[in-house]
């Protein structure tokens, strides 16, 4: 019994290694195409990445959170087609994190150091910014573009 289970698990561990391998960078969207047609597609955790469908072929995977998820595709008879594994880093080095006490922030410093909203900034310093690009896109969406 022990040499079954043993087998068992190393098959296990075997398809997992098998696994397609996709790499996405954290707040970007990577083009993707499928060896065939998909009928439905699970996001194993759509915090980390989730996908826009764009045909039964092809998806645009967006890379949400860094961390490790998958995608399992199936065909139009719900019958599993494939386990692909998401792995999203974080964004390019161009990223300054600023570390005082327990706060951490996070600046984007392409030609000048502005903040940016990151995945483990302090709430302080991710709540600020993320309402200021709310309050700037809601300007943008209601008075701007309006013609006749």
């Amino acid at each position: 019994m022990r040499l079954i289970v043993i087998s068992l698990t190393a098959t296990l561990f075997a398809t997992a290694a098998s696994a397609e391998q996709i790499w996405v960078t954290m707040d970007q969207v990577k083009p993707y195409t499928f060896k065939q047609e998909v009928a439905q597609i699970v996001v194993g955790n759509p915090g980390i990445a989730d996908v826009s469908v764009r045909d039964k072929t092809r998806v645009l995977l967006f890379g949400k959170a860094p961390g490790l998820t998958n995608l399992f595709l199936f065909d139009a008879d719900g019958n599993e087609m494939e386990n692909l594994l998401v792995r999203v880093r974080a964004t390019n080095s161009d990223l300054l994190t600023l570390q005082r006490g327990g706060q951490r922030f996070t600046f984007n410093c392409t030609s000048t150091c502005e903040q940016t909203m990151t995945v483990g900034d302090s709430p302080e310093a991710f709540g600020a910014t993320s309402n200021q690009v709310t309050q700037k896109y809601q300007q943008a969406s209601s008075s701007g573009g309006k013609s006749e």
